[in-house]
């Protein structure tokens, strides 16, 4: 008999939760998702003004009828696994009572995301996991110094089935393509170094939410690189694809560890420029699979060096998609959290 997963995070489905259900389907097991911020918002009251003052102070009574929901779900479906991925709003008397309840079901928590944004109510839950699955290295010691009973690296990774390269008309190509393209949020640093390639002369495209607008720090030159939204899924596949080099700037708060970014390029056949990411030079190495920029100047650097060179572009381009596809997709990242917590075969 198939073994039962049941996710629980952001149902979307270019989040991550999706991506790990699909991971495990691929493995073989009968995956089943919880969305806690929907069931969360559709116990709000009073309407929209009810449902912004609940974005910044939770009203608890909403909350635990969303994590009651999500509880009655694991009692009907009795998995073998609960896989809490990111800020789920779970609550530790929901997390508690499912243990009293099947006591032999394992809990993890994936943690995707910067330590600085670790709250209150996954602190408070950290002992109740089986295996915290962090995305960055060095963050394991300070997890288990909050609480952890056990953690694991297990980084971010590539989804090929929710970023598939297809085959291009030349029509589609030219709507697409850029010179220089940046996928992501906005940060006064990230800000700060497509201003330096565009200084430089390169031509630069930015896809990102409205932030990039509304806390440029130069507001002047945002339309000469912002295209207004974000991109998601099979857009983001094709852009990345149409691009001759992308960059991907990782928030400093994530130093050492990758951000998602960093394994989704490597998919698209596309030579790519990763800023500082110690955690990944050893496995993703520079020259072979990407490029490195320490600052501004070495990314500006390393995007002539591109430009100048297709042969090099090719190369690394095509070495880091091997790469990312034999060791670095999400069914092995589920394999791995599988298998730490004794539930492979």
């Amino acid at each position: 008999m198939a073994r039962r997963l049941l996710c629980v995070g952001t149902g979307l489905p270019h989040h991550l939760p999706a991506t790990y259900a699909h991971a495990f389907e691929e493995l073989g097991w009968q995956a089943s998702s919880f969305d806690l911020d929907a069931a969360v918002r559709a116990n709000t009251r009073l309407g929209p003004l009810g449902a912004r003052f609940n974005d910044y102070v939770p009203v608890e009574a909403w909350v635990r009828k969303a994590n009651r929901e999500f509880l009655l779900k694991a009692l009907r479906e009795k998995p073998d696994l609960v896989l809490v991925v990111g800020h789920a709003s779970t609550r530790v008397g929901a997390l508690s009572q499912l243990l009293a309840a099947m006591p032999d079901t394992k809990l993890v928590l994936v943690w995707p995301d910067t330590l600085l944004n670790l709250g209150r109510d996954e602190l408070e839950c950290l002992p109740l996991y089986d295996l915290v699955a962090s995305y960055g290295r060095n963050s394991r010691g300070p997890l288990e110094r909050l609480g952890a009973r056990r953690t694991a690296w297990v980084p971010l990774a590539a989804d090929p089935y929710l970023h598939n390269p297809a085959v291009l008309d030349k029509a589609t190509q030219t709507q697409w393509k850029s010179e220089v393209l940046f996928v992501g949020s906005h940060r006064a640093e990230r800000e700060r170094s497509i201003l330096a390639l565009e200084d430089a002369g390169f031509r630069v495209t930015v896809w990102g939410g409205a932030p990039w607008r509304k806390n440029a720090k130069v507001p002047g030159r945002v339309a000469s690189y912002w295209r207004g939204r974000e991109l998601h899924g099979q857009e983001l596949a094709t852009a990345s694809s149409c691009a001759t080099v992308c960059v991907n700037l990782i928030d400093p708060t994530n130093f050492p560890a990758a951000n998602m970014r960093f394994f989704e390029n490597f998919l698209f056949d596309v030579a790519t420029v990763n800023t500082a990411c110690p955690e990944m030079v050893d496995i993703f190495r520079h020259e072979e699979h990407t490029l490195y920029a320490a600052d501004d100047t070495e990314l500006v650097a390393s995007v002539r060096r591109l430009f100048a060179d297709e042969t090099l572009r090719r190369r690394i381009a095509r070495a880091g998609r091997d790469l990312v596809l034999a060791e670095h997709t999400y069914v092995q990242r589920a394999r791995q959290i599988a298998d730490a917590v004794g539930l492979v075969g």
